[in-house]
């Protein structure tokens, strides 16, 4: 069984996910977490994210493996080396949208989660897991919430790792990645037309997860 739960930056899917996978026992598959791996691995190489081919020519050097810790934390590899402290800098939130769009990276990516996710019962986040990487997903779901919500959940994590920048700073960036998300070529963001709409602007985290947890029978 896989439970598939998409929606734009910022909207709590990563904390949803995490929290439903503990409430169900389900593991869970960050798939943007694969995607700010793939742009982590440019950065870090000097490899002009702009240029299509160089990234494709690339992209089996980094060797990318996802594994899933003991308490359900997902890590994330890159030649070897666990980069997934690294991989919420703002550096690779601000470049992300751009590598993101390459249908050669998508196509990348989307074969390792799916390679995974057929191995068992898995609960994965993303943008299009829905609607492009398990159309067939048991359950879907299009997790958001306001502009002004999302963007205070993206500074309290910038916060956290001591970059200091204002909230409307924030906005503006939450707001272009969502143009840049909605408006790409390949598997833009969007709902799927039998996924459930959850807006969490005025929910917790629990009442998120209960909002969820409730529509899915093990």
């Amino acid at each position: 069984m896989n439970i598939a739960i998409d929606g734009p930056v910022a909207s709590g899917k990563g904390a949803v996910t995490k929290g439903l996978s503990i409430r169900l026992g389900i593991p869970a598959l960050d798939t943007g977490a694969a995607y700010r791996a793939v742009t982590l691995f440019l950065l870090d190489h000097e490899i002009d994210i702009y240029d299509e081919k160089l990234i494709l020519m690339n992209l089996n050097r980094m060797d990318l493996r996802i594994y899933m810790a003991e308490n359900h934390d997902v890590r994330v590899f890159t030649q070897g080396q666990d980069v997934t402290p690294r991989i919420r800098d703002n550096r690779v939130s601000l470049a992300v949208p751009v590598v993101a769009a390459y249908a050669g990276v998508r196509d990348y990516v989307n074969h390792a989660i799916a390679e995974v996710a057929s191995q068992g019962n898995f609960i994965l986040e993303g943008r299009d897991i829905g609607t492009v990487v398990l159309p067939n997903a048991e359950y879907k779901f299009f997790l958001t919430a306001s502009l002004e919500v999302r963007a205070k959940r993206r500074k309290a994590d910038l916060d956290a790792k001591g970059e200091n920048l204002s909230l409307l700073e924030v906005m503006q960036q939450v707001k272009a990645r969502d143009e840049q998300d909605i408006n790409r070529t390949v598997a833009p963001l969007r709902q799927a037309p039998d996924a459930i709409y959850v807006d969490s602007s005025n929910l917790t985290l629990e009442q998120t997860i209960d909002t969820l947890a409730k529509y899915i029978k093990l």
